[in-house]
This record gives structure tokens, sequence and C-alpha cells, in this order.
């Protein structure tokens, strides 16, 4: 058994931790919050988008070259979202673990394939791997504007004109709950209704505060025909672009509102893991007391028997 004053000691260090991973779980509780408010304000805008390319697409005859859909891919590519930071439970492994089950699919058709990553985490990991990396994003912040995030959104639109690649999916933390959140993958290029569909449902998680904010994905009923100035298909050239970038800044929102909870999550349950360590150190800490102080009455009784007996 250790030593009374080395359990004194770890239990000070215990504390010490619990004080700091408390800390930690607050901070990242309100950043959360603060994330899922930054990622809905913009949840009426991809609606009407969406509601209004819905419009569009029934009236173009020429649509613009990222509605595409190119029956033969010479190349895949697969953007890859993680946080720069860990201490996050298994939220980034569990990213990474699905965009290698899709790089081994690639590689199993004999097909090509490019990474584009957001985060550190990704970055560094690919990169000790040794997976070739098309282009890195980090630093992004908690609070980011869709200015910060365009570059991403440039440089997969770039690829898919350029037929550097002829399809591209993302995989990123979906936020459904505070306690759960859930790795997916889903297709961003070429564009489609159901594609940005799925995106703008889930911007909303499914139980919580902003579960219930008065917003609907049901078409428009349109009863009137709309004039466009100067034609529908300039219109939809502007729209759709920005549909994509909207789409990927929603995708990174979502990952930090995910990373904020997952180390919410995290920093509790070693928080309450400390509880139960300092709950059964202090246990350990008495019983060594209480056998150094029997200890020390039996050494004294001894020596009074050992001084009576002479």
């Amino acid at each position: 058994m250790a030593s009374a004053k080395a359990v004194k000691q770890r239990i000070r260090s215990v504390k010490n931790t619990a004080q700091i991973t408390k800390a930690m779980e607050v901070v990242s509780a309100t950043k959360m919050r603060r994330s899922q408010e930054f990622a809905i304000k913009a949840r009426p805008y991809a609606i009407a988008s969406l509601n209004l390319l819905r419009n569009l697409v029934t009236k173009t005859k020429e649509l613009p070259g990222i509605l595409e859909r190119r029956e033969k891919k010479e190349c895949y590519g697969l953007l890859v979202i993680t946080s720069d930071k860990g201490l996050a439970g298994a939220l980034n492994a569990n990213v990474i673990r699905k965009a290698e089950a899709w790089i081994k699919m690639r590689r199993a058709n004999n097909e090509n394939s490019i990474l584009v990553t957001v985060g550190k985490r990704a970055k560094d990991y690919f990169e000790h791997k040794g997976v070739p990396i098309h282009k890195s994003f980090w630093g992004f912040g908690d609070m980011i504007s869709l200015s910060e995030t365009l570059p991403v959104a440039e440089v997969l639109m770039e690829g898919f004109l350029d037929h550097t690649w002829d399809e591209f999916s993302a995989v990123y933390t979906h936020f459904r709950t505070t306690l759960l959140q859930e790795a997916v993958l889903r297709k961003i290029l070429p564009i489609t209704q159901e594609g940005v569909e799925e995106i703008v449902k889930g911007v909303i998680p499914e139980y919580g505060k902003f579960s219930s904010k008065p917003y609907t994905l049901n078409p428009i009923p349109y009863h009137y025909e709309y004039t466009y100035e100067p034609s529908p298909e300039a219109l939809l050239t502007e729209l759709v672009p920005q549909l994509l970038r909207m789409h990927v800044h929603h995708m990174i929102l979502e990952s930090n509102a995910s990373e904020h909870s997952a180390r919410m999550v995290a920093m509790k349950n070693a928080s309450d893991n400390a509880k139960e360590l300092i709950t059964d150190l202090t246990l350990t800490y008495n019983k060594a007391r209480q056998a150094s102080i029997t200890r020390e009455l039996s050494e004294i009784t001894a020596g009074k028997e050992a001084l009576e007996s002479n």
C-alpha cells in the first residue's frame, strides 16, 4: 500500500485535473450553443435558395457545368473534415475511419482518388500515412464566416469544372443531438437537389432547444410565372455555386458544433471519473492513515510492555 503522503499528493493532483476538465466542459458547452446558433442563422437563406433552384431547373434548358452528371468517372475526390485540436473523444477517429474505408474501396476498384482536408487532425494523419493530399485547410476557429470557408468550396468547384475529379464526396461529423454525433459520408458534387435538401435538414438538430425552429423544406406551390432577368440560365449559373459554398460552410459549422459537443461530453466524463478516483483515493488514504496509527499504537504498547517486563 502506498504511503499516506503519496496518496494525499495524488488526491491533490486529481483535484487539480478535475478543476481543469470542469472548466473545459463549461467552455465547450458555451461554444457548442454558439456554434448551433451561428449555423441556424443561414437556414432561411438555404431554404429559399433551394426552392428557387427547384423552380429554375424546370425552366432551364442548358444547366451549369457544376450540375453535370458524368457517366464515365476518371477520378473521385473526398473532403475530410476534422478538428484542429484533440480531447474530443472518438470524434476525429470516426471521421478518419470512414475516410480510410472510402479510400480502401476506391483502391479495391482500381479508381483514382484525391483528398482535400479541413483540420489539422486529418492533415497530420494522412500525411503520416503517406496518403497524397491535394489541398489542406485549417485554423478556421470557432465562429467562422462564409468568406473564411470560400477557399474550400472554390477548390472543389475548380477541380470539378476542369475535370481534375468527376465526383466529390465529403466525410464529416453530423450533429444529431448534444450527446450523439455521427460521421457521415455524402456526395456533394455534382450538386443535386437531394444532396442540398439533406444538408439543409441537418442544420437543425433532431432534439433540443433548436429543434423546433419554424422552418420547413416543403416546396413552394407556384401558381404564377416569374420573369427572370437576365435569364434563368444566368441566374442558375450564379445560384448553384453559391449553394455549394453554403453546403461546404454548413458542413464545417456542423463539424465545429459536433467538436465542442464531443469535447464537452469527454470533459464531463473526465470530471466524473476524477470524482470517483478522488473518492477511492480518499478511502485508500484513510486506510493508510489508520494503518499508520495502528502501527504506532502497537509500537507504543510493545515498548511499554518491554519496559514493565524489565
